[in-house]
Parts: C-alpha cells; structure tokens; sequence
C-alpha cells in the first residue's frame, strides 16, 4: 500500500478496521468489552493524527523542494537559452562556462528524479519538468554532453527514456 493510497483514504481505512476490531471484541470478549473498545477508539483516532501529521510534513517538504528547484532553474535559464540558441555549437568549440552550466542543469534535473522516485515530486509537476528537460535534451549541444555525462552514472537512473516517459505521463 503506497502512502499516497494511505493519505488519500486513511479515514475508510481507520472506520473499516476500527468496526473490524470492535465487532471481533463483542464476539470474543466474555467480560467487560468497553475497556477494549476504548482502546480501539483511541488508536484509530492516534492512526488519523499520525497520517494527518505525515501528509502535512511531506506537503511542506514538497513545497520547499519544489521552490528549491525552480530557484535553483530560474539561476540557470538565461544562460541555458543562450547556449540552446546556438544550436551549431559542436561541443568541441562550446566554452568551459557554457558546459559548466549544463552540467549544473544535468545535476538539477538529476536531483529532481531522485526526490521524484522517492516520492516526493507530484506526477504532474515531474511531468511539466519532463517536457522542460526534453526541449533542452533534444538540441545540441546538451545532447552530446548528456551522452558524455550519462557514463559517469551522476544521475541516480536518469535517462533520456525516463525524461520521455515523464513527458508522456
């Protein structure tokens, strides 16, 4: 069971295990069953508020990503649609500083898989972020230095397909 299916639904899964459990207790408890129901109660109502705290700690941890990383972006764009409008540029005559920014490209998008396989990246926000990368992916010279950069294995698993798959999703 995912969390996200968890965070979703956890109010039908505390009702349904909570009547679970008090209609296994009235059926096996010979003697005074409220101290049992009482139990349940209070861990049901514990399990909402543990699920209630983790969701919201995780939405502020989305938040803080997602506003890292489009800072981190906006640093980078200027000079990103500058190196993109040169599309001839073979990597051979491109300049250390030009590389050097598409690799800190490379790395952004890379760290933003990571929190994405994680879990932590919403679907739609990783797709949006696909089809950015692909629009740079796709032209020289971020292509060739993608393929240069993909055999140090620097991105945790990001590849070309995946990009593609996200941008498809």
């Amino acid at each position: 069971m995912s969390r996200h299916f968890l965070f979703r639904h956890y109010w039908w899964i505390a009702i349904v295990i909570a009547i679970c459990a008090i209609t296994l207790i009235m059926c096996l408890a010979e003697t005074d069953q409220m101290p049992f129901v009482g139990s349940v109660v209070a861990t049901v109502l514990a399990f909402c508020y543990f699920v209630q705290q983790q969701r919201l700690a995780e939405t502020i941890l989305f938040k803080q990503l997602f506003t890292e990383f489009n800072c981190r972006y906006d640093k980078l764009n200027d000079k990103l649609l500058e190196i993109a409008q040169y599309q001839d540029q073979s990597v051979m005559n491109l300049e250390q500083g030009h590389r050097n920014k598409i690799v800190d490209y490379f790395n952004l998008c890379g760290e933003e898989y990571l929190f994405y396989k994680e879990g932590y990246i919403h679907r739609d926000v990783w797709r949006s972020w696909c089809r950015g990368m692909l629009w740079y992916m796709e032209k020289e010279p971020f292509l060739s230095i993608w393929n240069e950069e993909l055999t140090t294995e620097s991105y945790y698993g990001l590849s070309l397909a995946v990009i593609r798959a996200g941008a498809a999703s």
